[in-house]
């Protein structure tokens, strides 16, 4: 295996150094966002000289790698993973499985449903993200969930995960006048299927009149989105 890798390398004319901080990043913090900073640009730029090879090294250990090439965005999905926008691989589960909360389920709708919002009236940055007040986004989360997240902490675990995911940017959440930025990269997570999963666990059948109506695409079996497959 190392032959191959040291092969691999040679012809991408890059290093085991190299090759094994990509790696580490995406098993350490899951994805690499070109914009989220110099360093992760230049982790992005690693990633994209030796994509191949990576994909098939975690590919043996049962990790996805998924790279949205529109979004300059690199996810790395732990085996059984149900996160929106991957289908879910029937591989034997393992210490890696991550399962979504219910709450982690209806923060990533929350967090599409903002940037769509915000992009119908037209009020994204020059750089495409969606700002928002911390307000508004209790607010939201409290529509879809029916409930408040009644301590500062839930809140904050649920914007970190977010964080983790580089769909969002934010500096002091405990400030009343923050602003989240939710980034154009939340569009690559499909969110059909996990809104018909909220439904379910919140009780609301079909014919129940709702509020709240973000916009899906993909299909119901947590495939990727048409226009953001794996590349």
């Amino acid at each position: 295996m190392f032959e191959v890798i040291d092969s691999e390398l040679k012809k991408a004319n890059s290093s085991l150094g190299e090759f094994r901080e990509v790696v580490k990043r995406l098993l350490a913090d899951q994805a690499i966002y070109r914009k989220q900073s110099n360093k992760e640009a230049e982790r992005y730029d690693q990633f994209i000289r030796l994509q191949v090879l990576i994909q098939e090294y975690l590919g043996v250990l049962g990790f996805r790698v998924v790279h949205h090439e529109q979004h300059q965005y690199v996810v790395c999905y732990p085996p059984g993973s149900d996160i929106p926008g991957v289908y879910n691989d029937d591989i034997e589960q393992n210490h890696y499985q991550r399962k979504l909360r219910r709450n982690e389920k209806i923060v990533l709708i929350v967090a599409r449903y903002l940037f769509e919002e915000t992009l119908r009236e037209g009020q994204l940055s020059d750089d495409g993200t969606a700002f928002v007040d911390i307000e508004k986004f209790n607010h939201t989360f409290a529509m879809v969930a029916k409930q408040t997240l009644d301590k500062e902490s839930e809140r904050d675990e649920l914007l970190r995960f977010l964080r983790g995911l580089r769909v969002i940017e934010y500096k002091d959440a405990s400030d009343p006048d923050a602003l989240i930025g939710f980034r154009s990269n939340i569009l690559c997570f499909s969110m059909e299927s996990v809104v018909q999963q909220v439904r379910e666990e919140l009780g609301i059948d079909g014919e129940e009149e709702e509020e709240f109506q973000p916009g899906t695409s993909g299909n119901l079996s947590l495939a990727m989105t048409d226009d953001e497959g794996a590349r």
